[in-house]
């Protein structure tokens, strides 16, 4: 990686964090530069607007994410494991979370909503995918005979979504982790309804 390659990731990292805390409204250029010790000109020089640095932050705090998650999931060879594995991920990083400004993909839903359309497209991309991953492992799960074959994969994913994120918003605006603790456990209460009964 070269030295302006350096300087661009540096420049996404810092931001992804500030973007989150503050929300793209309230984070200005100037909060940007005294943040990062550069000048408009250095983070111009490698975007080409703050809009085109938002999508780039945002696409990195959801990587970063995407990239843990991955990581716990893939010693894992049962989907039903996977998927238990997958919801317990959000309880073990909700401090990091909650220092980092809380949930990326939340806050950037809210901030984004009818005010910033690549953000919002870049949100509803990443929500898309999460379901598809879900569903591709309760398909899974279904496929090796460890959930019911009548287990509904989108029914499940739309219910995990909604949990985690209402629990991550809960605990974080009341300041008590309980909150998460209980969407954790609704989720797999969810997947014990759809573990197949081979009594």
């Amino acid at each position: 990686m070269g030295k302006a390659e350096e300087t661009r990731q540096s420049i996404v990292e810092k931001a992804a964090v500030i973007f989150n805390r503050n929300g793209y409204q309230r984070t200005s250029m100037s909060m940007l530069t005294k943040a990062m010790g550069l000048t408009k000109g250095a983070i111009y020089g490698h975007f080409p607007d703050k809009d085109a640095l938002a999508v780039e932050a945002f696409r990195h705090s959801v990587r970063q994410t995407s990239e843990r998650v991955r990581d716990r999931l893939l010693p894992l060879e049962s989907p039903v494991e996977r998927l238990r594995a997958f919801a317990r991920t959000f309880l073990d990083f909700y401090e990091d979370t909650v220092k980092s400004g809380g949930c990326p993909v939340l806050n950037t839903a809210a901030d984004a909503d009818d005010a910033h359309p690549l953000l919002h497209e870049e949100v509803s991309r990443v929500l898309t995918a999460w379901e598809e991953r879900l569903v591709a492992m309760v398909a899974a799960g279904k496929e090796n005979g460890e959930l019911r074959p009548d287990a509904d994969g989108r029914l499940f994913a739309t219910t995990f979504i909604a949990l985690v994120e209402g629990g991550i918003l809960m605990a974080k605006t009341v300041g008590d982790k309980r909150y998460l603790e209980r969407s954790v456990e609704g989720i797999s209460l969810l997947i014990d309804r759809m573990v197949r009964n081979t009594g």
